[in-house]
């Protein structure tokens, strides 16, 4: 594997993994650390369940990185390319809506970035080269 497809997915793995496991085991902690507002303590199970799933994504990078196949790694991308779309347009859309705080803008961000970068390298093929 192309030491560039190495590090993107060492670190996008790491980022979310990371940012999981710290919305699954210290949610209000997260978001302070984002500074986002402090949320109710009936809603830090979902924060928690988010931050599990946030998590199995970054873990998927992983799997990437067993370079087994270009195939593989695509279909990774693929997926989570899909995963961060979809994301990025549900956080703006309820950033839109009032529903969520403008801040939120940067995780929307983030992913449509990383999925842009994703369908661009699936697109030129760089699992293949």
């Amino acid at each position: 594997m192309k030491r560039k497809l190495f590090w993107w997915n060492a670190g996008v793995g790491a980022m979310d993994a990371c940012t999981g496991l710290l919305l699954l085991f210290v949610p209000t902690l997260t978001l302070r650390l984002m500074g986002l507002q402090a949320i109710g303590a009936e809603a830090r199970i979902f924060l928690s369940w988010m931050g599990a799933f946030v998590f199995g994504v970054g873990a998927s990078y992983f799997f990437a990185l067993r370079g087994r196949s270009p195939e593989e790694g695509e279909m990774i991308w693929k997926m989570t390319a899909l995963v961060r779309a979809v994301i990025a347009c549900f956080v703006v859309t309820k950033v839109v809506q009032g529903a969520l705080e403008p801040l939120w803008l940067s995780v929307a961000a983030t992913d449509a970035f990383v999925a842009l970068v994703q369908l661009i390298g699936i697109k030129q093929r760089w699992w293949q080269k």
